[in-house]
């Protein structure tokens, strides 16, 4: 009988158990890492395409048009660097990463994910409180969201595209690599609340962005610990796409 998940769920033999961490067993720190930088050189090779295309004049880019594609670009980019790299190159399965089927006690995640965002949230203003004490100026924090907010300018279609890239695909790679790849391998080399930690400090550092780190740090920590909870990487995912999906939702309206 057709299973209600789609194709991806209806094979039984794609899931495997899980580890004693929470995270699903045969994904090594080595791997992770090595998906990791691979996925950095293809986002490099992007940046340099779309800069030297840019420099030399043979194709006219606007500040919006520039920053659709480079959404879309890095989203393909990364998601092909996991593909080969991680998933082809270690002949990965879906359960090895840690999708499995949902269960009712998936239903948690109706609390758990706008505490995690709430406590986030408060925690960043927690930070943000803390720097301008300490008479650092934290008035650029929301520079990279009045980056993003310049799609809103686009036709409808482009808008609706950005979305799916940020709140559907950004989500769903990231978690990938680092709770389905890093939050494992770190989980076979450290205690639970070690890997947990690391994966999450991972996870702020790699978005490049210092004034928010508190707030990507608390995030990470929450989806690595509703990983943990519910032995699922579809939580984080869900999760993961709730907290983009309101950021840009604030950010388009705003704009």
């Amino acid at each position: 009988m057709m299973k209600p998940w789609g194709i991806l769920l209806q094979d039984d033999s794609i899931y495997r158990p899980l580890g004693a961490c929470g995270s699903a067993v045969g994904v090594t720190l080595k791997q992770a890492a090595w998906a990791l930088m691979f996925l950095a050189l293809y986002l490099a090779v992007l940046t340099g395409g779309v800069l030297a295309v840019g420099l030399t004049g043979l194709v006219n880019f606007n500040p919006e048009s520039v920053i659709l594609l480079i959404l879309c670009g890095a989203t393909a980019a990364a998601m092909l660097a996991l593909y080969i790299h991680l998933i082809r190159r270690n002949g990965l399965s879906l359960g090895t990463l840690g999708f499995r089927r949902f269960r009712p006690r998936m239903l948690h995640l109706l609390w758990q994910i706008p505490s995690a965002i709430v406590i986030a949230a408060c925690l960043q203003g927690l930070f943000l409180g803390a720097l301008t004490n300490l008479g650092i100026d934290s008035s650029s924090a929301g520079s990279s969201n009045d980056t993003l907010a310049r799609i809103a300018d686009l036709p409808m279609p482009f808008v609706v595209l950005g979305f799916l890239i940020v709140a559907v695909l950004t989500p769903l790679w990231e978690e990938v690599l680092f709770r389905g790849a890093f939050l494992s391998g770190l989980s076979r080399r450290f205690r639970p609340f070690v890997a947990v930690v690391l994966s999450a400090a991972l996870f702020a550092a790699c978005h490049l962005v210092l004034l928010t780190f508190a707030y990507l740090f608390a995030l990470g920590i929450a989806l690595a610990l509703v990983h943990r909870f519910h032995q699922n990487l579809w939580a984080p995912v869900l999760l993961h796409a709730v907290n983009n999906a309101l950021v840009l939702k604030v950010v388009l309206t705003a704009a």
